[in-house]
């Protein structure tokens, strides 16, 4: 009777055995290795623009976790084995605070990665290997920044030999104008833990970390770099906005200063941060002068031209810029998704608006108004006063405003420049020929 009871002992451990030979073991199962501790591994956040944009200030979210129990995977004649990375209250791993724009959640595991307009960048030319992304083929005309994100394994104690997965995950962004998520918004970290050969003791020691796109199991014997990663990769998509003022006719001011007003729309309800800054590129006045055509305050004229920058606040409440003609001002990096309008105070010119044939053509609303850009008179009534408006700027825009002012000139009131100066002329004749006849006359009745 004993004898049975040990055999079957026997054949249970057996099956136990061939069980776990077959079943990847998740860590921290009992074992002859004292452990090894991880270490620290970075990867970065980058945020890709148009060279005329400026960084957002935006911020994204992250989380780390090990595997599910459904994404380990057992070992075959070709791959390794993928178990599961220790991750319990005692034994797991964290996201590192102190890292410049890192913000580490209560629960460690969690963090929010920011950018800001005081980012420095860098240009497309030094992408090299790493894992940003572009719209456009050109190599000089994007730029990106970069956010280091470090993983603490160093409360991670790894007990068996193999290769231990963890996942991170890039939280979607609120709507951030402009923004977009990676388009594959995991990355896994592999940890490989090696048996070291001793003959004094049996010992662990990390091989590597590799951070990839994939969730396959490694080749045996055969490194696959085709989906490693170096972080995630994000977005601004952004345009230019332009005006420019023309003015014409035979009474029109060239050095008259007129008053265009720029104003941001936000039809979507998008986020967009009150501090985000534009560049302001073009030619105009910064510290205009004063001249009897012009109805504006030198000073209120200088106050808003006197910039180089400008902020959303500032144009979400509606900007004015004063300009003359052939002046023109272009407001660089607006987010995708905003809309806009232009609109030029009333004057004693007869006023005109028009797009730019080489910009933003009636891109029009995302609904069912598609296709249409509006150039309409002021809703109040004031027939002399233009204003051009897109709900939704999907390219770069350029505005053109003209005022004409001309008038007939009264004939038979004043004579003309040319008709004096021909009188002036037969008069002085005369008088040479006067003169010459009476020396002539003078002449012959002294003979």
């Amino acid at each position: 009777m004993k004898t049975k009871r040990f055999a079957a002992a026997v054949a249970s451990l057996g099956i136990i055995a061939a069980i776990a030979g077959t079943v990847p073991m998740s860590a921290g199962a009992a074992g002859l290795y004292a452990g090894v501790k991880g270490g620290e591994v970075s990867f970065e956040k980058y945020l890709s623009m148009k060279n005329e944009a400026t960084v957002p200030n935006v911020s994204f979210g992250l989380k780390v976790e090990a595997i599910s129990d459904s994404e380990v995977k057992a070992a075959t004649n070709s791959t390794l084995a993928v178990l599961k990375g220790p991750d319990t209250a005692e034994n797991h791993i964290k996201f590192k605070s102190s890292v410049a724009g890192v913000t580490v959640g209560d629960d460690t595991k969690t963090a929010s990665v920011a950018f800001s307009s005081t980012d420095t960048t860098e240009s497309e030319d030094t992408k090299g290997a790493k894992s940003t992304c572009f719209r456009t083929s050109t190599g000089a005309d994007e730029k990106y920044a970069t956010k280091t994100v470090t993983l603490d394994l160093s409360d991670v104690t790894f007990d068996e030999p193999g290769v231990y997965r963890y996942k991170i995950t890039e939280v979607e962004t609120t709507h951030v104008a402009g923004v977009s998520d990676d388009t594959n918004n995991v990355r896994y970290l592999d940890v490989y833990v090696k048996n070291v050969e001793d003959n004094t003791q049996k010992k662990l020691e990390i091989q590597g970390y590799y951070i990839h796109t994939g969730d396959e199991a490694p080749v045996t014997g055969n490194a696959d770099s085709s989906k490693k990663s170096t972080g995630f990769g994000n977005y601004y998509d952004t345009n230019d906005l332009a005006f420019r003022k023309n003015v014409t006719g035979n009474q029109g001011s060239k050095d008259k200063y007129f008053k265009i007003t720029v104003t941001l729309d936000n039809p979507d309800g998008l986020t967009v941060d009150d501090s985000d800054t534009f560049k302001l590129e073009g030619e105009w006045d910064k510290t205009p002068s004063a001249n009897s055509a012009t109805i504006y305050s030198v000073d209120d004229m200088k106050t808003a031209n006197n910039i180089n920058t400008i902020t959303y606040g500032d144009l979400k409440a509606g900007y004015s810029f004063y300009v003359h003609d052939q002046q023109r001002i272009e407001i660089q990096g607006i987010p995708s998704g905003l809309g806009y309008t232009v609109a030029e105070e009333p004057e004693d010119y007869v006023p005109s608006a028009a797009l730019d044939q080489n910009g933003d053509i009636k891109t029009g609303d995302k609904g069912e108004n598609a296709g249409t850009d509006i150039i309409v008179n002021d809703e109040q009534g004031k027939n002399n006063m233009k204003t051009v408006s897109d709900s939704f700027l999907k390219s770069d825009a350029a505005v053109i405003f003209t005022n004409d002012r001309a008038g007939n000139i009264p004939t038979g009131v004043l004579m003309s420049v040319a008709g004096s100066a021909a009188i002036a002329a037969i008069g002085i004749a005369g008088i040479f020929a006067g003169s010459f006849y009476l020396k002539k006359k003078r002449s012959e009745d002294e003979q």
